[in-house]
């Protein structure tokens, strides 16, 4: 007979290698279960693994099987999915490529999944909304290579920007007016500079002040665009009086300039610049008769 010491032992080792082969069988059997889930996902939701590793080549192969499956296809989550695949690689590899295609897959896949859901099944507001800035960005960066004859390049990027922002709601129609005002005092100044460098191109200050006007269209009391608009004026008056020998103060345009820095020092009668232009375009005898320094735009 054993003794009681020795039968408590083997008592023991026995609960042991019964407890081991349990835990041995538990994690077997959560292996097999998450082989089981894994092979059972949706072949989205392999594929936004695949994203979320930043596999993206993986990840856009398997997203498009799923659109070819009739289940998947017609799943909201697909197509989210899709066009989150389609934005990591535009954002990735395309940032810099202004007709990016898969940018354009990414929205046209985000607003199908937002018609196709069903209680909020998806969020597509902040990727479509990023998606959406980078375009405004692109047509805003494009004024900086305006020249003459070719706007109509920027304002294609514009166009595409502020018809994308209306259709997918990303941005509210306050913000979209914010942007297009932005947008056409980028391309006013970029005109205004073309013309420093090429004064004898009167096309691009012209060009430049029907800009600016075409802001005060959409705010009539910004005083920074009014001033704009005198200084061009201005500007163009002093460069005529050093070619020609005659006084600015006489000439049309300055007093048209004169008119508007009047405007903006109502609306701003403590601006610096404003006034000092409200005082070199006056044509009272204390100041200096025939002014030679230009006047510089306000770009704020």
């Amino acid at each position: 007979m054993l003794h009681p010491i020795a039968q408590n032992t083997n008592l023991y080792c026995s609960f042991q290698s019964l407890l081991f082969k349990g835990l041995l069988l538990l994690l077997m059997t959560a292996f097999i279960q998450n082989l089981n889930a894994q092979s059972n996902a949706s072949l989205a939701t392999q594929a936004a693994q695949l994203c979320q590793e930043k596999n993206l080549d993986d990840a856009m192969a398997k997203v498009q099987l799923a659109l070819s499956d009739e289940t998947e296809k017609n799943v909201a989550y697909t197509w989210y999915v899709y066009g989150f695949v389609c934005k990591e690689i535009y954002k990735t590899r395309e940032s810099n490529t202004r007709n990016s295609s898969h940018r354009m897959l990414a929205i046209d896949a985000f607003l199908k999944a937002e018609k196709m859901q069903n209680n909020g099944d998806v969020s597509t507001s902040a990727p479509l909304r990023y998606l959406v800035n980078t375009m405004y960005n692109d047509a805003l960066m494009s004024t900086s290579e305006i020249t003459l004859g070719n706007e109509a390049s920027a304002d294609s990027l514009f166009a595409a920007y502020r018809s994308i922002a209306l259709q997918s709601m990303a941005q509210s129609e306050t913000e979209i007016k914010t942007n297009e005002a932005q947008f056409i005092k980028a391309k006013a100044q970029q005109f205004y500079d073309l013309w420093s460098n090429q004064p004898e191109e009167t096309s691009l200050i012209n060009r430049a002040i029907e800009l600016y006007s075409q802001m005060l269209d959409l705010n009539p009391t910004d005083c920074i665009t009014i001033y704009n608009i005198g200084v061009a004026y201005f500007n163009q008056a002093i460069l005529q009086a050093r070619q020609e020998g005659i006084d600015a103060m006489e000439m049309t345009r300055t007093q048209i300039a004169h008119t508007y820095f009047e405007k903006a020092a109502q609306i701003c009668p403590d601006d610096i610049m404003v006034q000092t232009a409200l005082q070199a375009s006056s044509n009272d005898q204390t100041t200096e008769k025939t002014p030679s320094k230009k006047l510089s735009l306000k770009k704020k």
